[in-house]
């Protein structure tokens, strides 16, 4: 278990399955057991352990340990923290007590229209400020694996666990009062096409729930990357606590990963005497952006548009383009899209990172690309923009100039935060 300097625990994402069968000790050396599940409640939008399940030997009952009285927690052992006089009591079920790995492990997900998509292989936990709350489903292959302690073979196949598309739990219904161990499915609020779209911030969702300085403990523990989307996808009474309270330096490093129009949005919420000395320590080229978004007059689509895109030769191999978008997404501000160029940087085409995904590595990049590609000019309108986004669906839209070099891309997210 990662520690920060002043003591206080790391904000740490865990599965169950590398949870599960873990020593759990009262000190060092006194074992409670071996932890065998997790007894959740649902409160809030995110249900909370509330137990831990220890399992012991000799066929005596299971043991019920608080979650509060965890001390630290990783892969290896559980550490908790017993207060004096005090024992933790024998678990004892019942139709109100929900256990993750019995109740919820190798359940059927149904979406809306009462298809089957999935099975749940395990689940995402984040432990943050001595609390764990579930926030995913994972229903991957790379979950299978994980569960049948393949864990190796899935971080060849998938890569890292970062990279796993999961089910964030806010889309799941709550469960129905039968549900055991061998009965019930776990229902999706939304159907199995929408599935694929969904980009959720969950921790956003977490820092709301949280008081003040259990909110900044965990804040404070994310990486630039992460921290930076939480900031923008957090409400804005939230986003102006942690502004206030986030150390100045921290504020303009997550600004500075931003798009223009995303560091508009933070900034408009601010009042003036904290707005202005960020807006100082700006980059000139992004100040400028930012004030003319704030201006609200005149805006120009350049100003909306980032630079920070994937974009590939077309004699390039998916493989090449994979092992670029896992080794360098936290550069890119558009993640749905791999561009393809010419040495010029002319636009030659573009790839869906769905159908990059299910191609073969060693497949060109310019057998699989569409060349038929809707593009921006620096001279269009927001009005223009929003016209070709109703009319395609796309989530952003490369802008060329005349030579039809690529010079920025336009995401739909950008231009809606410029429209409201």
């Amino acid at each position: 278990m990662n520690e920060k300097s002043h003591g206080q625990p790391a904000a740490e994402f865990f599965f169950i399955s590398e949870l599960v069968g873990d020593r759990v000790l009262a000190g060092l050396k006194h074992s409670l057991g071996a932890l065998a599940d997790l007894e959740i409640k649902f409160e809030g939008r995110y249900p909370e352990v509330v137990n831990l399940i220890v399992g012991r030997s000799f066929g005596r009952p299971p043991l019920a340990v608080p979650f509060g009285w965890v001390k630290t927690l990783d892969t290896r052992r559980t550490l908790v923290e017993i207060p004096a006089g005090s024992q933790p009591p024998e678990f004892k079920s019942g139709p109100e007590k929900i256990l993750i790995k019995d109740m919820i492990l190798d359940k059927r997900i149904i979406d809306t229209d009462e298809y089957e998509v999935e099975v749940v292989y395990d689940i995402h936990l984040l432990y943050a400020e001595r609390r764990m709350f579930v926030v995913h489903v994972d229903v991957s292959k790379a979950g299978m694996l994980r569960r049948l302690h393949f864990s190796w073979l899935s971080r060849l196949l998938y890569g890292s666990d970062k990279n796993l598309k999961l089910l964030p739990w806010r889309y799941v219904q709550p469960l129905p009062s039968d549900i055991d161990r061998f009965k019930g499915d776990v229902k999706m609020t939304v159907t199995r096409e929408a599935i694929a779209d969904i980009h959720p911030a969950d921790l956003a969702d977490i820092l709301e729930e949280l008081s003040g300085d259990e909110r900044m403990a965990v804040f404070n523990t994310l990486d630039t990357e992460t921290a930076a989307d939480t900031l923008e996808e957090i409400e804005p009474r939230v986003q102006r606590q942690l502004v206030a309270t986030v150390r100045r330096e921290r504020i303009v490093e997550l600004l500075n990963t931003m798009t223009p129009a995303q560091i508009a949005d933070i900034i408009e919420i601010l009042p003036r005497v904290e707005a202005d000395p960020l807006l100082s320590v700006l980059l000139p080229d992004t100040a400028n952006k930012v004030a003319e978004l704030l201006s609200r007059h005149e805006i120009r689509l350049p100003t909306i548009a980032t630079g920070h895109f994937l974009a590939m030769p077309e004699t390039a191999t998916v493989g090449d383009a994979l092992n670029r978008f896992r080794d360098q997404t936290q550069r890119y501000d558009v993640i749905m899209y791999v561009y393809v160029v010419t040495e010029e940087g002319l636009l030659r085409g573009v790839i869906d990172i769905r159908e990059l995904i299910q191609a073969r590595p060693e497949e060109i990049l310019g057998s699989i690309m569409t060349e038929q590609i809707v593009t921006l000019s620096p001279q269009d309108t927001l009005a223009d923009a929003a016209r070709e986004f109703a009319k395609y669906g796309f989530r952003a839209l490369p802008m060329v100039d005349q030579q039809r070099k690529l010079i920025g891309v336009v995401r739909h997210k950008d231009l809606l935060a410029v429209e409201e």
